[in-house]
């Protein structure tokens, strides 16, 4: 089992010091947050220099790659064109996940035609995926229309790539509606990548990311419950630990981050 940090849980913060900061805290690898991994780039350094900072730290995934159910000629060319970029990085950094998020670009739509439009841009971002040995995962996320493990599994289908596999953050599937029962019944080897993420009351009509300001163990999540739902599968990979929130985010990162990593090694205690 590996423990990774979410880097947009200590937002304010650049590349190199996440990297630093996931070092100097002890977690097994790194998910890079990628405004800060394009900003890095577009200041004109290259991946490659990322290495020697990384040190014993593994590159375990780039997220999140927003908006792939966009279908206009115009967003499907730069669609492709960032997921190339950031798979080609990927490959130079050795990480071997992208995440992808579908939101609300086809909100009001049948089902039928979310899960088609959905599943074939999938597929096709997927094949680009694939030429430099990257897989995708797929989030669903609670606000959107693709928000249940069940409708991920439909748009899967749909994509029918077999470097496709699912994101389960615990904060989307329980505010998403998806029983644990559901998780635990998932073939693991669909499993790209676990997320440890807590939650709040809600605080307006619908759950969003201002909800999920809050420790892991201290918001109304049954993280446990998920966690346990999630290893009843047989998965035991990477666990990265996600935390967003303007609050937290004003702490001292490494302060964060350290007690970040110890409230997810409790809660993942057997």
């Amino acid at each position: 089992m590996l423990l990774g940090l979410h880097t947009g849980s200590i937002m304010h913060t650049n590349l190199l010091t996440d990297i630093r900061v996931a070092r100097e805290t002890g977690y097994d690898a790194i998910e890079f947050y990628i405004p800060k991994l394009v900003r890095y780039l577009d200041a004109g350094y290259s991946a490659g220099e990322l290495l020697p900072a990384l040190g014993p730290v593994r590159p375990a995934m780039i997220n999140s790659f927003l908006h792939i159910e966009r279908q206009d000629a115009g967003s499907r060319q730069a669609l492709r064109a960032d997921c190339e970029r950031l798979c080609r990085v990927a490959q130079a950094l050795g990480c071997p996940r992208l995440q992808v998020v579908a939101l609300n670009g086809l909100a009001g739509e049948p089902w039928a035609d979310i899960r088609l439009k959905t599943g074939r841009s999938l597929a096709e971002l997927a094949g680009i995926a694939a030429d430099y040995g990257v897989r995708l995962a797929l989030e669903p996320v609670s606000f959107t229309p693709l928000r249940t493990l069940a409708q991920s599994l439909e748009v899967l289908d749909v994509a029918g790539r077999n470097n496709i596999g699912l994101c389960l953050d615990t904060f989307h599937l329980w505010t998403g509606g998806t029983p644990w029962e559901e998780v635990a019944a998932l073939d693991p080897a669909l499993i790209a990548v676990a997320h440890i993420s807590d939650v709040t009351p809600r605080q307006g009509s619908e759950w969003s990311d201002a909800d999920r300001d809050v420790l892991p163990g201290e918001g109304i999540l049954p993280l446990r419950e998920g966690i346990e739902a999630i290893r009843a599968t047989g998965y035991d990979d990477l666990w990265s630990v996600e935390m967003l929130g303007a609050h937290h985010w004003e702490w001292d990162p490494f302060v964060l981050a350290e007690e970040l990593k110890l409230r997810a090694r409790a809660l993942l205690e057997r």
